[in-house]
């Protein structure tokens, strides 16, 4: 094989990777008082999903069954919103935004089947949350807001505290896993990422984000139980109970987030999703099949909880949003997706990476109990780890790179694709 061959190959599987790891590391970085009609990742998302026009077969060769039941889910939405009839422009465009997060689930879990890329996208993610929880505290874009139980909720950039709690914990799940649920490790790496778990761990407490917390310790938890060997799970459990017991503590000592459990456990005040959740459901019995519509069923929440300062209020919940916003018809396909992605990222315990993958499912999954990120870039990613992880574990067959040249089609010799992590 001429040189010019591998030079090329070489260079387009740059640029895939370098799209991936742009698209993942501006998942922190949202920021809403932009003057662009598009969220930042959105824009990214859209560069990555050109980059992987040099190499489609790369990306999208293989179809997983996962992405195929969330294709279901899709002409649901359209579905759904047919019927509907109302807010027809808005749900579209939301469809655009969750297209992309599926056709990203699709090509990253392609190229995250190397293991090598994998890693590298994991370690943007946790780059990236570590820069962003560091803002605050620099006194770089930090904004608060008051809140009525006392004390103030720290972000930065204008972002919504529970959604960058949502990201900053998944972000130190990852952290967490790279670091100590792998075989090789060394003193100065677990020197460095206590010090990062520390900074994005009180960035995430600084949030006041009650839903944060949890997913947090929700994602520690699985990380500390569900290893796939008995060493391995007590190990993961002195490191899990040693992480929990240190955010419990912290905690109790920020006002802001011990007043918000304090009240909600004295009044079961949980920011107004104690009136949400009811009327969620009574729509859904209401209308179970097809659902209000996408963007149509906030309309309506608004309506039923008496709403007066927003026309529309979101679900804050991943499943009552699905139910209400699609019916049973979507819901049950985006269900049985992500069920294929967890039994995915289980059976990776046995990979290199451990039970990451799995530990982060649990992580975004507990956020969108207490919100619905379905068109965030954040739970796409981790649909696309899981896919990917099986391919670690032997499952199925790891890529091998592609030439791309004129043969675009023709595969590498296995002899010679090493290179790549195979």
């Amino acid at each position: 094989m001429s040189t010019r061959a591998y030079e090329v190959t070489d260079s387009v599987e740059l640029l895939l990777r370098g799209g991936l790891y742009l698209l993942v590391a501006s998942i922190p970085f949202e920021y809403p008082d932009r003057t662009i009609p598009l969220e930042i990742p959105t824009l990214t998302g859209a560069v990555f999903l050109l980059t992987t026009l040099f190499h489609p077969q790369r990306c999208y060769g293989t179809v997983p069954a996962a992405t195929l039941w969330f294709g279901v889910y899709l002409l649901a939405f359209l579905v759904s919103t047919i019927i509907a009839g109302e807010h027809a422009s808005d749900a579209i465009l939301e469809f655009i935004v969750v297209l992309q997060g599926v056709l990203i689930m699709l090509a990253a879990g392609n190229l995250m089947r190397d293991s090598r890329v994998a890693t590298g996208a994991m370690v943007t993610l946790v780059a990236a949350c570590v820069i962003r929880a560091s803002l605050p505290l620099l006194g770089l874009a930090r904004t608060t807001s008051s809140v009525w139980t006392g004390g103030e909720r720290v972000s930065a950039l204008g972002q919504n505290a529970n959604s960058a709690a949502m990201i900053l914990a998944a972000g130190m799940v990852v952290l967490v896993g790279l670091t100590y649920g792998r075989h090789r490790r060394s003193w100065w790496g677990l020197v460095f990422a206590s010090g990062f778990a520390a900074v994005i761990g009180y960035a995430v407490l600084e949030t006041g984000s009650r839903g944060g917390l949890v997913a947090l310790l929700g994602g520690m938890l699985v990380f500390a139980l569900a290893a796939e060997s008995t060493r391995a799970r007590l190990r993961n459990a002195v490191i899990g109970s040693i992480a929990m017991s240190l955010l419990v503590f912290g905690a109790l000592q920020l006002p802001v987030m011990k007043n918000r459990w304090e009240d909600s456990m004295r009044t079961g005040n949980m920011a107004g999703r104690e009136q949400l959740y009811p009327a969620l459901w009574n729509m859904f019995r209401e209308k179970p099949v097809f659902g209000w519509g996408p963007v149509s069923n906030q309309y309506e929440l608004a309506v039923r909880i008496g709403e007066r300062e927003r026309s529309a209020r979101a679900a804050h919940n991943i499943v009552l949003e699905l139910l209400t916003a699609t019916g049973l018809i979507g819901t049950i396909p985006f269900l049985i997706g992500g069920w294929l992605c967890l039994r995915q990222a289980w059976h990776a315990r046995r990979s290199g990476h451990g039970v990451l993958p799995l530990a982060f499912f649990g992580s975004v999954f507990l956020s969108n109990m207490s919100g619905d990120w379905i068109a965030g870039k954040l739970i796409w990613l981790m649909l696309a780890v899981a896919v990917a992880s099986a391919g670690w574990s032997g499952v199925i067959a790891p890529h091998r790179p592609f030439r791309s040249s004129r043969a675009a089609l023709v595969p590498v010799p296995v002899a010679q694709s090493s290179r790549w992590g195979d």
